[in-house]
């Protein structure tokens, strides 16, 4: 599963050899605007004061972490029943643990966003109910997930105003979290099948020239492997 800023959690039921076995986008919009409308107005206050006092907004942060502990609590919920509901028993996060957000300027929107991320909270609820239900949680490493195609073309370009749209080499456009989601489950089957080192997302050996970059794990890692024990991983 792939958790972002503009839709909160894409997650894909990947399968050891590679094949997408379903996917589904979980963005509760609604809970969603509320949220950023009530950030917007401490944000609007937060302009108009030249000096922050202790306390600032209390009642408006107090809303905003209700419908974020709504939104975690519901979106953990429905992305569990989904594994569960396609056979999955184990569910790969992404490893973010010390990652600190830099983009957008101070008190920006963008900048807001981040901080309100619901990533380390969805990962605790998610831990639990997937542990209640008998599976378990896995934390893959994620950087260049969402750079690199899942069918190995290289690296994409993302579009400059519709960001979660990216496009591929071959100029095929493809949903930029989805495919991130695809590349993650085939890390963590990669790891599993010894295919790579779970800590770098790379494909290890293989023929090369010394001294050149390893590719960064792919779903195509999977496709180009051997056959495997069809098994699945959300």
């Amino acid at each position: 599963m792939d958790v972002g800023i503009n839709t909160l959690v894409t997650a894909s039921i990947v399968s050891s050899n590679g094949t997408v076995a379903a996917r589904r986008f979980f963005h509760p919009a609604a809970d969603m605007d509320r949220r950023d409308k009530r950030a917007a107005m401490i944000r609007g206050k937060a302009r108009k004061t030249g000096k922050l006092s202790k306390g600032f907004g209390r009642t408006w942060y107090r809303k905003v972490q209700r419908i974020n502990e709504n939104m975690a609590q519901q979106t953990s919920r429905q992305l569990v029943d989904f594994a569960l509901a396609e056979g999955a028993d184990m569910i790969g996060l992404e490893e973010l643990k010390g990652w600190r957000p830099k983009a957008g300027k101070k008190r920006s929107s963008l900048r807001q966003r981040f901080h309100q991320w619901l990533h380390r909270r969805l990962a605790t609820l998610i831990e639990h109910k997937m542990k209640e239900a008998g599976g378990k949680v896995v934390y893959v490493y994620a950087r260049g997930t969402s750079y690199w195609a899942f069918d190995g073309s290289g690296r994409v370009k993302r579009h400059k105003t519709q960001y979660e749209l990216a496009t591929f080499q071959s100029g095929k456009q493809y949903n930029a979290d989805l495919s991130a989601s695809y590349n993650m489950g085939a890390r963590y089957w990669a790891w599993k099948r010894k295919l790579t080192r779970r800590k770098d997302g790379q494909a290890s050996g293989g023929k090369r020239s010394p001294g050149s970059p390893r590719m960064p794990v792919t779903l195509s890692t999977l496709w180009r492997s051997d056959e495997a024990p069809n098994q699945c991983a959300a």
